[in-house]
């Protein structure tokens, strides 16, 4: 079983009114399984705590004042990450400046991608040399499946994992959840350029490093590409190029988990996301159509591959999405399942801002489930955050 260690900060600042909103939104946050604070507001005490830090002891990421960091005189023999928090002076003296008064999730998301990035040369999840494959399917459009992928790319994210989201839908439906210019960092050469790189000769025997390619969205704590606006480049993939893209990103050693969103329609990035994927949902609706739409996919697989049609079951979780308490609809066959529902949400219809598809503590509850289903994590539950 896999384990989610906590990540180690400690974060000086003279302030308690700026510190206890942060400890209390941390607690009462999705962040709270994943921080581990321990907060300062004398110089002194941190001095002194930093001097004494070991071992187990030994932070993560440091977070704090100049005016505490320029005590910590050993900070760059330690080589723990620093951020120093400012106001608009000129604080890079002491390690990377974090604007000190922002959006908490922000500056939090912020803290954590740190810890990441340091920590990207770990292990993946379940010892795989590459990343766990994640495959989200459904038989037809409109059943929520860009909504599930975004969000459990969010609780991943947010529980310490490196994640990437692969969007391979026609018409990439995720730019209304993230925007067009909410990316951090410098955009990468986005996926048309990666496509054409993997077709060059001998680019299956060098890895290629995904950092030039992608961008990261901190609306839901991952990696991803730029949106393919020429959808020529996307419908004539084959399904050995699509698998050989998931793959790649999947082996790149950069990634614990690739989240793939496949494409709706019977066809060969679809066929890719089954074949090449370690785990799948499936996704349903309690409704006739989508029941129907089901069983003839089905019906499709047993017909051309039947001998791997149940390798593809094993590994298959079928997922009742917007689910009301009971089923009124028979499942379209036999030997399926229900292994999962996510709840429906009355008050999206009412919705004018995307966003808030990504902050339902209930749709999350429902998802972090799924997601410890499926990577086999066993709920731990962390100290809380200390304050001296």
């Amino acid at each position: 079983m896999s384990v989610i260690v906590p990540v180690k900060v400690v974060l000086a600042v003279e302030s308690r009114d700026y510190i206890e909103p942060l400890l209390n939104y941390v607690h009462g946050s999705e962040y709270a399984r994943r921080l581990r604070i321990t907060a300062f507001s004398q110089p002194e005490a941190f001095h002194q705590y930093m001097m004494e830090t070991s071992g187990m002891k030994r932070p993560d990421v440091v977070v704090g004042e100049a005016a505490f960091l320029n005590l910590w005189t050993d900070r760059e023999a330690a080589d723990i990450p620093c951020l120093v928090l400012h106001e608009g002076e000129q604080v890079s003296e002491y390690g990377q400046p974090l604007l000190k008064y922002q959006p908490l999730s922000e500056l939090v998301g912020f803290i954590l991608e740190t810890a990441r990035q340091r920590s990207n040369g770990r292990k993946s999840v379940n010892s795989r040399e590459g990343g766990m494959i994640i495959g989200i399917v459904a038989a037809s459009g409109g059943l929520g499946k860009t909504t599930a992928a975004l969000n459990m790319s969010k609780q991943l994210g947010n529980e310490g994992y490196s994640v990437f989201y692969l969007n391979l839908e026609t018409v990439d439906s995720s730019s209304l959840f993230t925007g067009s210019g909410s990316a951090s960092g410098a955009e990468g050469e986005g996926l048309s350029r990666l496509l054409y790189d993997l077709k060059a000769e001998g680019s299956e025997d060098t890895p290629l490093s995904m950092a030039s390619y992608c961008i990261r969205r901190p609306e839901i704590q991952a990696d991803t590409f730029q949106p393919v606006y020429n959808r020529k480049e996307l419908t004539d993939m084959t399904c050995d190029e699509a698998k050989e893209l998931i793959r790649t990103v999947a082996e790149s050693g950069q990634y614990d988990v690739v989240i793939v969103d496949g494409d709706s329609e019977k066809g060969d990035r679809a066929q890719a996301v089954l074949e090449a994927s370690h785990k799948l949902i499936w996704l349903l609706a309690d409704d006739l159509m989508s029941m129907h739409k089901c069983g003839l996919w089905l019906d499709v697989l047993e017909t051309t591959q039947p001998e791997w049609l149940e390798d593809m079951i094993c590994k298959t979780s079928f997922v009742v999405n917007r689910y009301m308490g009971t089923m009124i609809n028979s499942l379209p066959r036999d030997f399926m399942e229900i292994n999962g529902a996510l709840p429906y949400i009355p008050s999206w219809k009412q919705m004018q801002h995307h966003e808030l598809l990504l902050s339902s503590p209930i749709y999350q509850r429902e998802i972090r489930h799924l997601c410890h289903e499926l990577l086999n994590v066993d709920s731990v539950t962390h100290p809380p955050a200390v304050w001296s």
